[in-house]
């Protein structure tokens, strides 16, 4: 369990037993005897004062709390209509598709009318912070609003004030907030720097794949200048090629989420690549969405086989530019290449898995990243494809290259997985200890 993975954390609570009561409120259960359950309209009143963000400094309500606003965040050219912000007011976004989007303000400021602002001074700021900003809670306040679809569902104050809240001695809501503080900054601390290796383990995977690919595994092989750009020297027996002299280039189907099946013919559409399946496809264990088996009759020439890549025509960050497939293996079953792709079918004997690890190299990215058009949405042509170029060695060095890089790419990616693992671990823990915190269920007196 995690909480014993990160015990020498200092996180176990007392686990002190108390005489507990059924508090009457499903999503709070038992509290303890000595705890009450009110109304949050015993608590709190609302802000509803309407202002400028010319005189009050915009600020936004996210996930992570109040912050000065986003400059991705949605403007409006009615500069009235804000609601006012004090420093320790409590603002919540009244919108069920923005759960838990809420906090403390540290400012002065004001907000979108689509927010709740509370304020009140009888219960502590900082179990105020945790009590109405956990799952329990946010599943409550959601369970309270009203509307005809899941994401214009919102809820009201006067709704709002309904909701009951345990009540636990002020004294006791002091511990709760000082023994959350400390346990919350434990963990998050822990998260980031996991997420820190994870990125050091990624730049050190890429780091390898660029290093193997373009100098080979041979340490005392004589070396000569690529003529590459970004490349720099290679083996000197290892020959020099545009993609357009090895793939022969077409374009993928024209598919819409209305086409999409239960039951029919695999599809790669580009958003899978961009986001899930980001280096090969392997129909044995790899499952694709599925459109009807008469594309494959209107365009045979979208059909894969094996050593086939597939690439994104289009990416919304530079980052994802030249994002590809290839196929390792159909299994069998027929795949067709779908929105917003453009198929490599081979014209040359190469291995597969090298030329994916060579796409991915960094002198190669370099070379999408500096040919791709766009501001917003970045298009790779099948024009910028054809002229991006590549080293090759010979067949068996490619087999032997590709062989390494599997082995130390699977390693690699399982420390990730785990790491990954970890953080979602600890951010359920955590969600665990507040909720448990502030219903009385773990002792921190």
């Amino acid at each position: 369990m995690i909480e014993d993975r990160v015990k020498g954390e200092g996180l176990r609570g007392k686990g002190q037993l108390r005489k507990m009561k059924d508090s009457g409120v499903e999503w709070i259960g038992e509290i303890p005897e000595e705890w009450e359950v009110q109304p949050l309209g015993n608590f709190f009143n609302e802000r509803k004062e309407k202002v400028s963000d010319l005189d009050f400094e915009p600020l936004s309500v996210t996930k992570n709390g109040i912050v000065k606003q986003l400059d991705n965040a949605a403007k409006t050219k009615n500069h009235n209509n804000r609601k006012r912000v004090c420093k320790g007011d409590f603002v919540i976004n009244s919108r069920s598709d923005r759960k838990q989007s809420c906090g403390i303000s540290p400012l002065d400021g004001s907000v979108s009318v689509i927010n709740i602002v509370l304020y009140g001074k009888v219960l502590n700021p900082g179990f105020t912070r945790y009590l109405l900003d956990n799952y329990g809670f946010a599943e409550e306040f959601y369970r309270w609003g009203t509307g005809i679809v899941d994401d214009l569902w919102s809820t009201r104050f006067d709704k709002m004030k309904r909701i009951l809240l345990p009540h636990p001695p002020s004294e006791e809501q002091q511990a709760i907030a000082d023994y959350l503080d400390s346990k919350v900054a434990l963990i998050d601390n822990i998260i980031e720097k996991t997420k820190q290796s994870i990125e050091d383990y990624k730049k050190y995977r890429q780091s390898l794949i660029t290093e193997t690919v373009t100098k080979g595994l041979n340490p005392d092989v004589e070396m000569k200048d690529s003529g590459i750009e970004w490349i720099g020297e290679v083996p000197s027996h290892w020959e020099r090629y545009r993609l357009r002299n090895l793939f022969r280039f077409s374009n993928g189907l024209t598919v819409t989420k209305s086409d999409l099946i239960e039951d029919g013919v695999s599809c790669i559409n580009y958003g899978d690549i961009h986001s899930k399946y980001t280096f090969d496809l392997d129909l044995k264990t790899d499952e694709l969405p599925k459109v009807d088996i008469k594309f494959i009759t209107d365009r045979p020439n979208t059909l894969l086989n094996n050593g086939d890549f597939v690439f994104c025509d289009t990416s919304e960050d530079l980052d994802g530019s030249g994002n590809f497939v290839f196929i390792r293996d159909t299994n069998g079953k027929d795949i067709l290449a779908g929105s917003h792709t453009t198929i490599a079918k081979p014209q040359k004997k190469f291995n597969a898995a090298y030329m994916g690890y060579l796409l991915k190299s960094f002198g190669v990215k370099r070379q999408f990243e500096r040919e791709v058009v766009g501001v917003k949405v970045y298009s790779i042509t099948q024009g910028i494809l054809k002229n991006i170029e590549v080293v090759l060695p010979p067949l068996d060095e490619q087999m032997a290259i590709a062989n390494y890089l599997d082995h130390k790419r699977i390693q690699i990616d399982a420390i990730i997985d785990r790491k990954e693992q970890l953080i979602e671990e600890l951010k359920v823990y955590q969600k665990s200890l507040i909720y448990e915190c502030v219903t009385g269920k773990r002792y921190v007196g």
